[in-house]
C-alpha cells in the first residue's frame, strides 16, 4: 500500500474548487462547479427534503441550487477564514430555500451542471433514512459525513485495484466496519486468501492507516489551509454526527 501522506499536502482543495468556480477561465469555473455538485448533491437534497419539500420540489431545487451557484457573487463571498465549507454550502442552501418560498415551482435552471444528480437514486436513498425527528441540519451534516466516508474508500478501492487487489479489498473491507458487509473472523478468512493470519493481520492493519490517512486528507481539502489539529478536530466532529 502507498505510504499515508499528510493532511497539508493535498494540494486541490474543495475551497480551490470554490476559487476556480469564481474565476474568469468558463470552461474551468463549470468544471469545478460539476466537482462541488458530485461530491455532494445527495446532502443538499436530503437536507430540502427533511425541511418539507416533496420529491418533486426537492429536485428541481436541488438543481436550482447548484446553478445558483454559478452566479459570482454567491461563490465568491464564500471565505474560508470564516468557516468550513460544509458550513458554508449549508448557510447557501438555507438562504436559497429562504428566496425561493414563495415560488410554486423552481425552475431547472442549470441541470445539465448537476452531473450526477439522479432524482431516482436521490428519492431511493431518502426513502432508507431513518424515520426520527433528525433536523435538516442534522441529517445535512450525517449525510455530508457519509459523502465523505464514501469517497475515501472509493479510492481506497481504487488503490487496491490498481495493484491488482480488487479481490483482496472486498475481501477486507469489512474490518473497516463502515457497510453492510460483516468481517469474518482472522482463522477463517486466512485460509480463504492462501495466506498466514499474521499477514492478515498486517494487511488489514496497513488498509485502516491507509484509510484513516485519506480521510484526513479528504477533511483537510474541506478546510483552508488547516493545521493537522484542525484536521483532527473536523474529523471528530463530523463522525459525532453519525
Amino acid at each position: 500500500m502507498p505510504p499515508p501522506v499528510a493532511p497539508h499536502s493535498f494540494q486541490t482543495t474543495r475551497w480551490t474548487t470554490v476559487r476556480r468556480a469564481v474565476g474568469a477561465d468558463d470552461v474551468a469555473a463549470r468544471q469545478a462547479l460539476a466537482t462541488l455538485c458530485t461530491g455532494y448533491w445527495y446532502p443538499i437534497y436530503a437536507f430540502i427534503r427533511r425541511s418539507g419539500k416533496d420529491p418533486h420540489d426537492a429536485e428541481d431545487l436541488t438543481q436550482g441550487f447548484f446553478a445558483r451557484l454559478v452566479e459570482k457573487a454567491v461563490l465568491a463571498s464564500a471565505d474560508p477564514a470564516k468557516g468550513k465549507l460544509r458550513t458554508f454550502l449549508l448557510s447557501c442552501v438555507r438562504n436559497f430555500l429562504a428566496d425561493e418560498q414563495d415560488r410554486a415551482r423552481a425552475q431547472k435552471r442549470g441541470a445539465a451542471l448537476v452531473t450526477s444528480f439522479d432524482a431516482v437514486e436521490a428519492e431511493h436513498r431518502y426513502a432508507i433514512e431513518p424515520m426520527d425527528d433528525m433536523s435538516p441540519d442534522r441529517l445535512f451534516q450525517r449525510r455530508w459525513t457519509l459523502a465523505l466516508l464514501e469517497q475515501t474508500l472509493q479510492v481506497l478501492g481504487e488503490e487496491f485495484t490498481a495493484q491488482g487487489k480488487a479481490e483482496t479489498f472486498a475481501a477486507l473491507r469489512p474490518f473497516l466496519g463502515f457497510g453492510s458487509g460483516v468481517a469474518k473472523s482472522y482463522e477463517e478468512l486466512a485460509p480463504e486468501l492462501g495466506i498466514p493470519i499474521g499477514t492478515l493481520k498486517n494487511q488489514v492493519f496497513r488498509m485502516r492507516e491507509r484509510w484513516r490517512a485519506l480521510l484526513l486528507e479528504h477533511v483537510a481539502a474541506t478546510l483552508d489551509e488547516p493545521t493537522e489539529e484542525e484536521v483532527r478536530g473536523e474529523l471528530s466532529e463530523l463522525l459525532a454526527c453519525m
